[in-house]
């Protein structure tokens, strides 16, 4: 599995949400404690953020630990909107740059904790014909995370909410894979509000907790897989729930079916 964060508030170092916290997202990809397999996330890693109401990201496919340069530069970095991954690849989905999360297209950033099983073999090929020419031109890979956005965006762009996209994304999984497991965490932003589902298609799913003006970061809302610190600001989200911050700090959130 994967690890993610994701902020929404008032313009902060970007650095600190990345190392920041005394169990941080850096250290979390050697040191991660709940995990639902594996037992590091060594196979990449990636930052997005908002500038003039667009994304930029740096991503690499090596361990975050590998790149000397990475906390200077994400010092010089401010943005009201982040959100950062881990990358734990999936067995049989090659481990390169095109399913580096998160992921970024037009306004929108994504981001997967989870999988889909079986995914080249059994269900890639039927999912992605889903897909309009345009999107289905975006593909770089053969990762089920691309796959996830790509077929996201498609809902956004016919005019779905960023948690009603999510959703749908999350039924047609569970559509296609039955009794199957997959897991189903998504992160979800228009540079205006973060979404997410913690979802899966079995009973258990991946961990998701929520926390308001947390000290490591500069105020705001900070979604995360793990707390990148101890203390009282951090719930738990629901799981097979939806939630959706929005910049002004509303929250909004609801229970999730997938059937």
């Amino acid at each position: 599995m994967c690890r993610l964060l994701a902020y929404i508030g008032s313009p902060t170092r970007t650095a600190d949400l990345v190392f920041g916290g005394d169990h941080s997202l850096y250290e979390q990809s050697w040191k991660p404690r709940e995990l639902l397999s594996g037992s590091v996330n060594a196979d990449g890693y990636g930052v997005a953020w908002y500038a003039h109401g667009r994304p930029a990201r740096i991503a690499e496919a090596r361990p975050i630990w590998y790149d000397d340069d990475l906390e200077s530069t994400l010092e010089a970095i401010e943005s009201g909107v982040v959100i950062a991954a881990l990358r734990n690849g999936t067995p049989g989905i090659p481990v390169d740059r095109s399913g580096l999360l998160p992921l970024v297209l037009d306004r929108w950033t994504f981001a997967l904790n989870g999988f889909v099983p079986d995914f080249r073999r059994m269900h890639m090929r039927t999912l992605r014909a889903e897909l309009p020419d345009d999107l289905y031109a975006e593909l770089r890979g053969t990762s089920d995370s691309e796959t996830l956005f790509l077929l996201t965006v498609m809902e956004l762009r016919n005019g779905a909410s960023l948690t009603e996209a999510l959703a749908a994304t999350a039924r047609r999984v569970k559509a296609r894979v039955g009794s199957a497991e997959a897991q189903l965490n998504m992160v979800l932003s228009d540079g205006e509000s973060v979404a997410a589902v913690r979802s899966s298609t079995v009973l258990v799913t991946n961990s998701l907790y929520l926390a308001e003006r947390p000290p490591f970061a500069d105020g705001g809302f900070v979604l995360a897989s793990e707390p990148p610190e101890g203390g009282p600001a951090w719930a738990t989200v629901d799981g097979h729930s939806w939630i959706e911050v929005g910049a002004d700090g509303e929250i909004r959130s609801d229970v999730l079916f997938l059937e």
